[in-house]
């Protein structure tokens, strides 16, 4: 009987090696691919030299397979060649021009975003993609523009209730507004923005990171004892350089991304009779230049004022 089950256990033992070696021989005979030559792949489909035909949807599907590519690996060039080339294909392609538009975004790239989010609702008057298209359009305001009375309006509007969290987020990153950031927490305690406002997670900096999609790269924190988020306390997001000639909290009515956009905006403002003030805020890692005023004694008085002016302002921690 000993023996019979030795030469199970042996039987069992030779199968097992079998299995790990032909395995072995299969992973073998399908080598990985690397990155430059899926590239050189894909361009050769899409532009049409080489020597099977494509039609123009697969030349498409190769452009925007290369946009993806190159933008994981960080070629900002690649990747504006490669949507340009889909969309010399099919310019009216909603998911194309909505891509590139976001990607126009994360390059700093606002007014170019702007044509092509104009050029997506145009060509795609569903309800459902005008319902992006919105959002985008208000995100480059905000982002690029400091304007943030669009997206403040959504935040209030129940067809864009699937986005509010992301909403709120990007409202209170950009604002430094307490405010946006209670209202994430209380009313999306299990969001990914909720969760990150709270402290209890991080995530990978990314340019791309107003339009959230850091989604998909979020991180646990260092395992600690984490308190509830309702306990949670507000995080400095980013840190403003206020002058020392500011009275009162600091009203921004603009955030800039360019300080030449921000001087000419502070310039409107002292037009418009007000004392206006820059200042450097970091935010993620960049360089952004805040426009406003101080409060005073009076700040309601001087949000009323501004807002008479057609300025939108908010208060922001210095």
């Amino acid at each position: 009987m000993g023996s019979i089950k030795m030469s199970e256990k042996y039987r069992a033992f030779g199968l097992f090696l079998i299995f790990v070696f032909s395995s072995a021989s299969v992973y073998a005979s399908s080598p990985s691919v690397s990155l430059s030559a899926e590239i050189f792949r894909l361009q050769t489909i899409a532009s049409g030299s080489s020597a099977n035909s494509h039609s123009a949807l697969e030349r498409h599907n190769a452009f925007m397979s290369l946009a993806r590519l190159h933008r994981l690996s960080g070629n900002a060039q690649g990747t504006l060649a490669a949507f340009e080339g889909a969309l010399s294909l099919f310019p009216a392609d909603g998911r194309t021009l909505l891509e590139y538009g976001r990607f126009l975004v994360s390059v700093g790239e606002y007014e170019r975003a702007a044509a092509s989010v104009a050029a997506f609702m145009q060509t795609n008057p569903a309800r459902d993609s005008l319902i992006e298209g919105w959002h985008l359009a208000a995100e480059i305001e905000a982002f690029g523009f400091g304007n943030l009375h669009h997206l403040s309006v959504l935040a209030a509007e129940g067809e864009f209730a699937h986005l509010h969290s992301g909403i709120l987020y990007t409202l209170w990153r950009l604002s430094g507004s307490d405010a946006y950031r209670a209202r994430l927490v209380s009313s999306f305690p299990q969001s990914p923005e909720a969760l990150i406002a709270a402290g209890q997670v991080s995530f990978a900096a990314t340019p791309l990171w107003i339009l959230f999609p850091g989604r998909d790269s979020i991180a646990l924190a260092p395992q600690a004892a984490s308190p509830p988020i309702a306990a949670s306390p507000p995080q400095a997001v980013s840190t403003p350089t206020a002058s020392p000639s500011i009275s009162g909290r600091f009203l921004q009515a603009g955030l800039f991304s360019q300080e030449v956009n921000a001087r000419t905006f502070a310039e409107q403002l002292t037009r418009a009779g007000f004392n206006s003030h820059v200042i450097t805020r970091n935010i993620n890692g960049r360089n952004h230049w805040a426009v406003g005023v101080g409060g005073g004694n009076d700040e309601n008085a001087m949000l009323r004022s501004l807002q008479a002016a057609g300025f939108q302002a908010f208060p922001v921690q210095q």
